[in-house]
């Protein structure tokens, strides 16, 4: 009873707590704080029995839209928010076509050039400079006939083609030999305050044309200068190195299209508020984000170049894409009847614990943060995405099966969001005394 929590909550003079008749408490606090209080307590648990009698799925907490007393009784209207319901296609005994995970001998090549790229020398060369290339330079810009401060230098060591100076220098220093000078007009590069974006012109003299020059891969190379002994214990370590990194990325390459061609394939219309709603949600996190770099979002709008319009219609999309797996993921967890139990919550909380540098203060965030149904949401579409990959097969472009490592369970969040509905009218309710 209302009444009877309202007298213990006051203090009423010449009744014990909880003693007070019903007159009493609303001549003390008012009819219309009882009334008040007797909706709020009421209302709640009676939109709750009603979705839980209708099967409905709340996505958000319910909003009073209207609410009416006739004769003692209330009516109340609540928008409530709940997700879509969604036809789930046949997901078993599908073939995901993915990348062939082994390594050739040409990318082994490839990674092996790399590293010995790191132990390059330059060596100055009588020829014309060709790509990748170091050019030894002199350069100045000038504007208006005056030299622009901070353009001026000599010897200027410069890789050919790597774009890192001034645009369109490039295209004039493919050719150009020791003792060449150009002139060319191009704007100032960022840097220049101000004056960044004018156009300037720039004055370059070839000094040097020099190659680099790798050193011969031995047997005597490889062991003074890596922890192996023998070319053949170094490529067969690199090729191991391409192999697990080829493996995780083909391994999330089939997670992505397991998931992505099955949620394509799924058609249900999610309402406008809550595809904004999980929009907000996501702009929430980015802008969380941002604020860790000490940055705002009209800092990154800036620097990246990306429009408002554009940064919300990506937005959009993302937030689309991750109510639709959401959708997805839990539908097939309910064909497959999978479930999260407390335990399963707490095993992984202290998982995550483990990680961070101070697991106690880790979880005693996280029991103060009231995130245990949110984490079990996470959990259950873990599991429902291991199914969805236990029923698929990944195969090769000639359609041969592929054999990936298994994915490591409940080692990843998979996104959802949140959601809202159609209009669900209450029944009358009795207001509680």
């Amino acid at each position: 009873m209302v009444a009877r929590r309202l007298s213990q909550e006051v203090k009423i003079k010449g009744f014990r707590p909880g003693k007070a008749p019903l007159p009493v408490v609303e001549a003390t606090v008012g009819s219309e704080t009882v009334r008040k209080e007797a909706i709020d307590e009421v209302l709640p648990r009676a939109v709750s029995e009603i979705l839980e009698s209708e099967e409905l799925r709340p996505a958000l907490n319910p909003e009073l839209v209207s609410l009416e007393e006739t004769e003692g009784k209330v009516e109340a209207e609540v928008r409530v928010a709940l997700w879509p319901k969604v036809e789930l296609p046949e997901y078993k005994g599908r073939k995901i076509e993915v990348t062939n995970p082994k390594v050739s001998d040409e990318e082994l090549g490839v990674q092996i050039e790399r590293m010995l790229e790191q132990f390059a020398t330059v060596e100055e060369v009588d020829r014309e400079a060709r790509e990748r290339d170091y050019v030894s330079i002199d350069i100045e810009a000038t504007l208006d006939g005056e030299v622009v401060e901070g353009t001026v230098a000599a010897d200027l060591l410069y890789e050919v083609g790597s774009g890192l100076l001034i645009e369109g220098m490039d295209s004039h220093l493919l050719g150009a030999s020791a003792g060449d000078e150009f002139i060319f007009e191009a704007e100032l590069p960022e840097g220049f305050g101000d004056r960044a974006g004018e156009l300037a012109t720039f004055t370059v003299k070839v000094n040097e044309v020099k190659e680099r020059v790798l050193p011969d891969l031995t047997d005597e190379w490889v062991e003074e200068n890596t922890e192996f002994e023998t070319v053949e214990g170094l490529r067969a370590a690199l090729k191991d190195q391409l192999e697990e990194a080829k493996l995780q990325a083909v391994s999330r390459e089939f997670a992505d299209k397991a998931v992505d061609t099955l949620r394509e394939q799924v058609e249900v219309d999610i309402p406008e508020a809550l595809i904004r709603a999980e929009m907000d949600n996501q702009l929430h996190r980015f802008v969380h984000r941002l604020e860790e770099y000490d940055l705002s979002l009209d800092d990154y709008f800036q620097s990246s170049g990306i429009t408002e319009e554009a940064f919300v219609a990506d937005l959009r999309s993302q937030a689309e894409i991750s109510l639709r797996t959401r959708l997805v993921l839990e539908a097939v967890a309910g064909a497959e009847g999978i479930e999260v139990t407390a335990e399963d919550v707490i095993r992984l909380v202290q998982a995550l614990a483990v990680q961070s540098e101070k697991p106690e203060e880790f979880i005693e965030a996280f029991r103060e943060s009231g995130q245990e149904l949110v984490l079990a949401g996470d959990i259950l579409r873990n599991r429902a995405l291991d199914a969805v990959l236990a029923a698929a097969t990944p195969v090769d472009e000639e359609g041969n099966p592929v054999e990936l490592k298994p994915r490591e369970v409940e080692a990843e969040i998979v996104d959802g969001g949140v959601s809202e509905a159609p209009v669900v009218a209450a029944e009358v309710v009795e207001e509680e005394e």
